[in-house]
C-alpha cells in the first residue's frame, strides 16, 4: 500500500495521550501498513531535505544513572569502539546519566533504521549545522531521562531550525513522525507533494491501517 501522511498543528507524538495544539509547531506523520514501506518513503523525503538540513544525527540517552564504576567503564568502552570522530557521549554530573550524539550517514539511503526505533530514549534530528551547535544541543538535552512529554520536544526544538523524527514499528503499521517549527512545514509539504504522497485526516487512520 502507498504511504500517506497526516498533517497536524502542534506537537502530537504518536505514543502519547497529551498533546499541544500550539500553532508554533507542526507534526507530520508518514504512515503505512508496514515499517519497511514507511522507511522507504522517509528516506526519499529526507533525501529531498538534505540540501537545507545536511547533518543527520541521533540523540540518545542511557536513561539510567551510572552508579557502578565497572558498568560506567564498560559503557564508555563500548562507545569508543562504535563512535565516530564527531560523536559525543558524556555524563550529566547532576543526574549521572550518560547521553550522546551520533552522526549518521549524510545520505539517508545509507542509514540503517535498526537503532532509530527506540523512540522513548532517542530521536533522529536533521540540522543546519553551524558553529558549536552539536555541543549546545547535548548540553540542552543532557538532563532528559526519556522523551516522554511535549516539553521534552520543546527542549529538542529550542533551536527552531531543527527537524525532529521518531519512528514506530508496530505489528499493524509503521510510522515516521516529523515534529518541527511550523515555519518549515510548507517546504516539507512541497517535498511530499513531489513524492506524490497523499494526505489523510487523523480520523482516517484506523480505516487506512485495516483496509
Amino acid at each position: 500500500m502507498k504511504t500517506v501522511f497526516i498533517y497536524e498543528v502542534g506537537i502530537r507524538p504518536w505514543d502519547q495521550i497529551q498533546h499541544t495544539e500550539n500553532s508554533e509547531y507542526t507534526t507530520i506523520s508518514l504512515l503505512n501498513q508496514d515499517f519497511g514501506s514507511v522507511w522507504k518513503t522517509w528516506r526519499m523525503l529526507a533525501s529531498l531535505l538534505t540540501h537545507e538540513w545536511p547533518t543527520i544525527i541521533k540523540w540518545y540517552t542511557t536513561s539510567s544513572p551510572q552508579y557502578s564504576k565497572t558498568h560506567e567503564y564498560q559503557t564508555l568502552k563500548d562507545f569508543s569502539k562504535k563512535s565516530g570522530p564527531k560523536d559525543i557521549f558524556k555524563k550529566n554530573e547532576e543526574t549521572l546519566i550518560y547521553s550522546g550524539i551520533k552522526h549518521l550517514n549524510s545520505n539517508p539511503e545509507n542509514i540503517d533504521p535498526i537503532d532509530l526505533k527506540v523512540y522513548r530514549v532517542s530521536t533522529t534530528l536533521m540540522l543546519k549545522e553551524k558553529g558549536n551547535q552539536i555541543e549546545q544541543l547535548w548540553h540542552r538535552l543532557s538532563h532528559l531521562k526519556h522523551i516522554s512529554t511535549t516539553e521534552d520536544f520543546k527542549s529538542i526544538l529550542a533551536d527552531n531550525e531543527i527537524l525532529s523524527f521518531r519512528f514506530y514499528d508496530s505489528e499493524t503499521f509503521g510510522a515516521a513522525q516529523l515534529i518541527c517549527h511550523s515555519v518549515h512545514a510548507p517546504k516539507i509539504i512541497d517535498a511530499l507533494a513531489s513524492l506524490k504522497t497523499d494526505e489523510i485526516p487523523r480520523a482516517g487512520v484506523y480505516k487506512y491501517i485495516h483496509s
